[in-house]
């Protein structure tokens, strides 16, 4: 046994691939006062009550919907929450159905880690075929469905920023959220979003 079991650990994970972690998107919405409108509440909890008390009120200001409940004539839909502690929250939505894909973007006058604020600039577009693969691709880099929602390692800080990824597809639902990171491809994944969204962040604000 002990053997075979050092023998399967030399072969190639591609493989024996992890599980997918996507839940299923719940039939019927909260009401969107409730801290589990926007992601489940116990026992098939996203994340614990005190982040999505904190997370929900910004997509609230914003007008956004649940990607995870509900009915839907999207195929697909992608959301980037950026909350940065200190400047002002952006989501961008991607989404594709029957006539091709669109955007919708939002800034909000508050911070990430206080108040919302107010809506400050909202775009929508439609986007290409083009744009649509960019952000597979983007994706497709981070194995956005198979990947744990939270770290291993929590590696939060006082300060910085939530990413968070939010992705529904037929009956699946997923959401990823990573603290500041610094490089990568999760990085780019986010960074993709507001690329085509056209919003140009200084240097200095971007964390």
């Amino acid at each position: 046994m002990k053997r075979l079991l050092a023998v399967l650990s030399l072969v190639p994970s591609v493989l024996f691939p992890p599980p997918a972690v996507a839940s299923q998107v719940r039939p019927a919405c909260p009401d969107v006062m409730q801290s589990d409108y926007f992601w489940p509440g116990p026992p098939d909890a996203a994340f614990d009550a005190h982040v999505r008390q904190w997370y929900a009120p910004h997509l609230r200001v914003m007008g956004e919907p649940s990607l995870s409940c509900g009915a839907t004539s999207e195929a697909e839909v992608y959301r980037f929450l950026w909350l940065r502690t200190f400047h002002r929250p952006i989501a961008v939505r991607v989404a594709r159905d029957a006539q091709g894909a669109r955007l919708v973007a939002v800034e909000l006058s508050g911070a990430g880690g206080y108040a919302p604020g107010a809506i400050v600039s909202k775009v929508e577009k439609s986007l290409g075929a083009a744009d649509w693969q960019t952000l597979m691709t983007a994706l497709a880099g981070i194995d956005f469905w198979r990947m744990p929602t939270l770290p291993l390692q929590d590696p939060s800080g006082l300060d910085g920023a939530q990413w968070i990824v939010e992705g529904r597809r037929g009956s699946d639902y997923h959401v990823v959220d990573r603290w500041t990171p610094r490089e990568g491809a999760y990085r780019d994944a986010g960074l993709a979003f507001l690329k085509l969204a056209g919003i140009d962040v200084p240097a200095a604000e971007l964390y």
